[in-house]
């Protein structure tokens, strides 16, 4: 396999309580062939010293002050185009990308040997790390077992194995932040990552994803997620839902009944506790599709309902 360039495109606003870990997590990368770009976003923290250190300290390291003040999208489509990678890595500010190994890296990416894979989806959510339930609390409890129910949903429903992988089917509802920079295109959406899987697939490529939890992926730099902040989560994953099927035209009628269902009922499979935590969730999430519906939020509104720093 040739040394693929990897660029990991991360976009920033007022993240000096965080920014450090993911960067010198990918600092101390065991590869050599990669860059890192920061798209300073209007920030008025001392993020941006922060960052600067760090590209003091490696020419790997790169930044851009914008203000867009647009979301994610509008920073990546924007630093996308210093990027030099033949692999791009969108990688969230709260974000570590962990790498168990650098013979771990090196299958991972040996995937793209296949002409025809073109990205790969998160194969577990970025909470599931056993290690954050020693000091948490409920929302992030929350969070971590609706996801990791919803993951399986997706894989149990949406995709066929072949030797150690998973493919997709069909692109519902994946998350792809990996992919192959010629098939990158621009988003504008709250579902920015749920529009590359099916952008990818779209071109006629292939989305794949690990069964194995071990191999590199993003994990989270937090530990707690407060209620109110969860509220905006679910905002904005409801106002992103709607774009998606609006202008992606993806057929999400038949999706949500059966998913919760799942969810619900894996929960309470896994006991009192869990179902009880699962069965909060899903008021929740009620509550705040429901409250969406009203607030007619753009994506440049949308993004600000994000967790507190």
């Amino acid at each position: 396999m040739k040394s693929l360039k990897l660029s990991f495109l991360i976009a920033a606003h007022n993240e000096e309580k965080i920014i450090e870990k993911p960067l010198l997590n990918l600092m101390n990368l065991p590869y050599k062939n990669y860059e890192v770009i920061i798209g300073l976003d209007g920030c008025t923290d001392n993020t941006e010293n922060i960052v600067k250190k760090f590209c003091e300290k490696s020419k790997k390291f790169r930044y851009f002050k914008l203000n867009l003040r647009q979301g994610k999208p509008a920073v990546i489509n924007k630093i996308i185009k210093y990027s030099k990678g033949d692999i791009i890595i969108i990688h969230d500010a709260d974000w570590i990308f962990q790498v168990k190994s650098r013979q771990k890296l090196i299958e991972f990416l040996k995937v793209f040997d296949d002409p025809e894979v073109g990205g790969i989806a998160e194969s577990f959510p970025v909470e599931w790390t056993p290690e954050r339930f020693k000091n948490t609390n409920l929302g992030y409890m929350m969070v971590t077992y609706s996801t990791k129910f919803w993951f399986e949903f997706q894989k149990d429903n949406f995709t066929y194995k072949k030797g150690k992988l998973l493919y997709l089917k069909e692109p519902t509802m994946f998350l792809t932040n990996i992919l192959r920079r010629n098939l990158f295109k621009e988003n504008s959406s709250l579902g920015d990552d749920f529009e590359r899987t099916k952008d990818i697939m779209d071109a006629n490529y292939k989305v794949v994803l690990f069964n194995d939890v071990d191999m590199p992926r993003m994990t989270a730099v937090y530990n707690k997620i407060f209620i109110t902040d969860l509220f905006k989560q679910k905002i904005r994953t409801a106002i992103a839902r709607e774009q998606i099927k609006n202008e992606q035209k993806i057929n999400l009628k038949s999706y949500y009944l059966p998913v919760t269902w799942f969810i619900f009922k894996r929960g309470w499979n896994n006991g009192l506790k869990i179902g009880f935590i699962i069965t909060l969730w899903i008021f929740l999430t009620s509550i705040a599709t429901f409250y969406a519906k009203f607030k007619k939020l753009n994506t440049r509104e949308g993004w600000k309902l994000r967790i507190r720093r």
